[in-house]
């Protein structure tokens, strides 16, 4: 009994003594490096979640990029266009339209009197659907007022929200879809009109911010053939005034401290009349040529030297050109090189007659094709954007994916099946709710660029 006792008395007191010489081993040559004592050991730590409070380093998660250049000793990021939900500066800029924002930055800091844009697309566009929520945003944060151009006549004259526009049926509207346009005259909207003495039209305000007002307002005409009058008389709001047609685009302005009609009649059957454009004396301004059915292969019918002419005449300091719903017409089309083949030389073009304008190509918006009973994104969708890119790079161009910004895939069969309809049942057209969400969408990207642009810029 004593001997066991011995032994437990000597266990013990072993014990105390390895615990003491352990505690000031580990407080006098304890590793610096260590701060929370020896991790335990576990034999499943390399399929086991580490849970241990040892610091670890993430790396955070970096924006899509396409690829890295230099340009005038600047490196230049540009993202990838198939995931990017913000403008592309696929230019090769160091910001996307950094030519444009640097106007709309001496526009605001009243260093220039107008910024005038011209926004090219077919029927998602029409009746001013998009531009005019664009126009509305951009008018409230850079100033000006009016609706732009407007044309002597429309199809969508009772659709449009942001202007009242009437006019007699008597005047000749020739066109893209027309068969004798070859020698029309026709304007960059895809029309041209000819009228008689009884014709008329009226345009008057809205009761809406920017667009209840009317003062400065241009008439926009061309030139007839040689051997036809170059005059006219245009009567406005009662007034007579003579005007010459001597340049294949021409303009008569009209100042106005304010009015809210504004009616007008012509007496040339010869000279080809355009429209009328709204604007006030300084500003942001919005020009919306639509046309309904056309991909933009159809402005291959304007020649160089009239393109020129209009940029003399009433300049724009950006060009949008926005298409797509036209070229998916079989739902399983996914070959677009036939389209590049035509387009791009059109946009060539459109590059050479304004070399100082800033381009933007805004690629097609998501598209619902019936698959089996069932609505999807068409099939052609992606490799159309893929050639819409391809051009806007080809021609210097920045880029916007429309698709990828309004949602992704079956992002229109959403806006159509959603709680709140944004879109049509044909599953390409978006209503007005959808025309001011998408206007709404392009708005937040142009002023995400700008304001990144104007950070770095305006020191």
């Amino acid at each position: 009994m004593n001997e066991k006792r011995s032994v437990l008395i000597f266990n013990i007191v072993f014990l105390l003594l390895l615990m003491v010489a352990t505690y000031f081993y580990q407080k006098k040559y304890r590793p610096a490096e260590v701060s929370t004592g020896l991790r335990p050991i576990n034999v499943l730590a390399d399929i086991t979640k580490d849970t241990s409070t040892h610091k670890v380093i993430i790396l955070p998660k970096l924006p899509p990029v396409l690829k890295v250049v230099a340009k005038d000793n600047t490196a230049v990021v540009i993202s990838d266009y198939t995931t990017s939900t913000e403008l592309v500066n696929s230019s090769g800029q160091q910001f996307a339209l950094s030519d444009f924002f640097q106007k709309l930055l001496e526009l605001k800091k009243k260093k220039r009197k107008k910024i005038r844009i011209a926004y090219f697309g077919d029927s998602m566009i029409e009746g001013d659907l998009i531009t005019q929520e664009l126009r509305d945003e951009m008018q409230d944060y850079f100033g000006g007022s009016g609706v732009g151009f407007v044309p002597l006549t429309s199809v969508v004259a009772g659709f449009r929200r942001t202007v009242g526009h009437s006019f007699s049926g008597d005047w000749t509207d020739v066109s893209f879809k027309s068969d004798s346009k070859s020698g029309a005259d026709l304007f960059i909207s895809g029309h041209s009109f000819y009228g008689n003495p009884n014709s008329w039209v009226d345009y008057k305000t809205v009761n809406q911010p920017h667009l209840d007002n009317f003062s400065d307002i241009s008439i926009l005409y061309g030139m007839p053939d040689s051997d036809k009058s170059h005059t006219a008389v245009l009567t406005y709001n009662g007034k007579r005034q003579l005007i010459n047609a001597t340049s294949s685009f021409n303009k008569f302005d009209i100042r106005y401290d304010s009015s809210n009609e504004f009616k007008l009649s012509v007496s040339s059957s010869d000279i080809p009349f355009y429209g009328a454009a709204f604007e006030s004396d300084s500003g942001i301004f919005i020009d919306n040529f639509s046309f309904r059915g056309i991909s933009g292969v159809e402005y291959k019918y304007f020649t160089e030297d009239f393109l020129k002419q209009i940029q003399k005449t009433r300049p724009y300091d950006l060009l949008v050109f926005h298409y797509g719903p036209n070229l998916l017409f079989r739902p399983d089309l996914t070959d677009f090189g036939w389209y590049e083949k035509i387009m791009l030389p059109v946009l060539k073009k459109m590059r050479a007659a304004f070399p100082e304008t800033s381009i933007l190509l805004i690629s097609t918006a998501d598209k619902g094709a019936n698959y089996d009973g069932t609505w999807h994104t068409s099939k052609g969708v992606l490799p159309l954007i893929d050639v819409q890119y391809d051009m806007a790079q080809n021609i210097n161009a920045d880029f916007f994916n429309l698709y990828n910004a309004m949602g992704g895939e079956d992002a229109m069969v959403d806006w159509v099946q959603g709680d709140t309809a944004y879109a049509n049942k044909d599953y390409t057209h978006v209503n007005f709710r959808g025309g001011k969400r998408l206007g709404k969408i392009i708005y937040n990207a142009f002023m995400t660029e700008y304001y990144d642009f104007e950070k770095h810029t305006d020191k």
